[in-house]
């Protein structure tokens, strides 16, 4: 009986296993967005950064009853450290025009939640993910993709549309 037990929560377990999107199926759909959101705690920092197709946006802001206005700057990734001005952006619209910048043709967006994201009080990533939803619904024809991340390391993924 125990074996049939154990035989049977085996085969469960292999059934959800295989629906899962493997690691290179995540890797890849990461690198089809055309702008990552990267949702995560910045300590001793409110302004929010865009390095490269990633926008490093801080849970702090996600956390306020309104997101703008939202300090950001953008970023260098060779030069990193280089400081750069800070653009304030006060409306979906002008958030949106700003990832425009670097990324004109943007249409597929993911949403990556950092694990470091739960350590800012108050924050819900139910919350975060309708927040940034109803931004991009705003692109038509677009893609929007939910990530997780943990050590650095995207987890899982699920289509939002």
């Amino acid at each position: 009986m125990k074996k049939l037990f154990l035989t049977a929560l085996a085969a469960i377990s292999l059934a959800f296993m295989a629906c899962a999107p493997s690691k290179i199926e995540i890797q890849e759909a990461s690198s089809m967005s055309d702008v990552l959101i990267e949702v995560r705690q910045v300590l001793n920092d409110s302004i929010s950064l865009y390095v490269g197709n990633v926008f490093y946006l801080n849970s702090r802001q996600i956390v306020a009853d309104e997101m703008f206005p939202l300090e950001a700057s953008t970023r260098d990734p060779s030069e990193f450290e280089k400081l750069t001005p800070t653009d304030v952006i006060n409306s979906d619209e002008e958030f949106l025009s700003y990832l425009r910048r670097k990324a004109p043709d943007m249409m597929n967006v993911g949403i990556v939640i950092g694990e470091t994201a739960y350590n800012e009080v108050g924050f819900e990533e139910a919350i975060a993910v309708e927040k940034l939803t109803k931004i991009f619904q705003k692109i038509q024809g677009g893609s929007l993709t939910l990530f997780h991340e943990k050590e650095g390391q995207l987890t899982d993924m699920k289509k939002l549309y």
